[in-house]
């Protein structure tokens, strides 16, 4: 199945500010020069820019045109609980794999892998708990043709993470963090979670290998310790 024409620029765009080709301030290719670069509409060329903006990773001025947006000269740093890649016995951190099974993509992780169709994928949700408080519930997305015997794990030595970056190590990791309010199917998960706001924070990966998006996490941090100041 072809990727969206839309993603595909998006795609193309991004890598270049990832990589310091379109520095911060710079201008970003107009509706016009999109579409005669990639040979699409200015609908398309658009979508993509707003997906851009969406992003946080430009901004768009009426009349003036799209620039990259400037870092800051001190980034804010937020601090989360490292998460445990391996376990032992005198480990603090507990792993309960509350789902694991095969299932079907939705619109949100079809924009996520790049692909225009529903397509077929592993789905793990995963709690971490700390002595007995829960830190972290996670939703992980896997393409079963690059780590098949994800469903067969136990995950009883190894996280998730972990085994992914065992079994194909990814040549990118991208991130994208955002506060949330958890939503009716991740409180399911949360029997015991005495939370009043149900606010949390969401860190979502998305992994590449080989240009190709492998696999997607979820994950979203339940406690209130984050440190939230300069590097």
């Amino acid at each position: 199945m072809d990727i969206p024409r839309y993603l595909v620029i998006r795609q193309a765009l991004e890598t270049k500010i990832n990589n310091g080709i379109l520095k911060p301030g710079s201008r970003v290719p107009s509706e016009s020069e999109i579409s005669i670069e990639f040979a699409v509409s200015r609908m398309t060329a658009r979508r993509a820019l707003v997906d851009l903006d969406n992003a946080g990773l430009i901004a768009r001025s009426p009349g003036k045109g799209s620039f990259v947006k400037s870092k800051l000269d001190k980034p804010t740093l937020i601090s989360v609980p490292s998460p445990s890649l391996n376990f032992s016995d005198s480990s603090t951190v507990t792993l309960k794999v509350l789902d694991l099974k095969e299932t079907l993509s939705d619109q949100r992780l079809q924009q996520d892998f790049l692909k225009a169709n529903e397509f077929s994928m592993i789905k793990g949700v995963f709690l971490y708990n700390n002595y007995v408080s829960p830190e972290r519930l996670q939703y992980v997305y896997v393409l079963p043709e690059y780590y098949s015997a994800f469903i067969k794990q136990k995950f009883s030595k190894i996280s998730p993470e972990g085994y992914l970056e065992w079994s194909l190590p990814s040549d990118t990791v991208s991130k994208n963090i955002q506060a949330v309010s958890l939503s009716a199917s991740e409180i399911h998960y949360l029997e015991d979670f005495e939370k009043n706001d149900h606010a949390s924070l969401l860190i979502k990966e998305r992994r590449i290998t080989n240009k190709k998006v492998t696999s997607v996490i979820y994950n979203y941090y339940l406690r209130e310790d984050f440190i939230i100041g300069d590097w």
